[in-house]
């Protein structure tokens, strides 16, 4: 397969962060190719996209878009990492990946177009995700329904528990 010149990666990479809201660098100087690997697979596992570019790409990538301050991260070894669906993603297994080894560092990342130093990126990994979203959203749109049903079967209810309390009364009398 051919490689491609820089300026056609940068455009390609222009493109496909046009799509996303939010994307994490990495530093990865150091690591063994093992743990390389071991963080792509990882990476791939939750649909994020990494790749390592030169700086030169990433910068003419960047320049004129909304990840524009992204630039001032671009110094030393740098990988990429994005998913166009889950914005928090990509910082999660940053950050988990990161834990483990000791090699690999989060610089930085973008969020709609606001620099992140690595505790903003913590911040973002701790988001949750769209799943967790829409799980959190059905329950709120199920409490009013679980609690409507809950005072319409009040009444009958405490009748019924009256009833009960009335005929034990009775037979206690007996």
């Amino acid at each position: 397969m051919p490689t491609l010149s820089k300026h056609e990666q940068s455009a390609k990479l222009r493109e496909e962060l046009s799509g996303v809201s939010a994307f994490v660098l990495v530093d990865y100087t150091g690591i063994t190719v093992a743990e390389a690997s071991d963080v792509r697979n990882k990476f791939r596992d939750a649909k994020c996209r990494y790749q390592v570019y030169k700086n030169s790409v990433v910068h003419y990538a960047v320049t004129g878009t909304k990840h524009e301050p992204a630039a001032a991260l671009l110094k030393g070894m740098t990988g990429i990492a994005f998913s166009p669906e889950d914005p928090g993603a990509a910082a999660r297994v940053a950050r988990d990946f990161a834990k483990d080894a000791k090699n690999f560092k989060v610089k930085g990342g973008i969020i709609d177009g606001q620099m992140l130093d690595a505790n903003g990126v913590n911040r973002l990994a701790d988001m949750p995700g769209p799943r967790e979203l829409k799980a959190q959203f059905l329950a709120l749109l199920n409490t009013p329904a679980t609690s409507f049903v809950r005072v319409l079967n009040a009444g009958p209810q405490s009748f019924l528990y009256l009833l009960n309390a009335r005929k034990d009364q009775l037979a206690a009398a007996s």
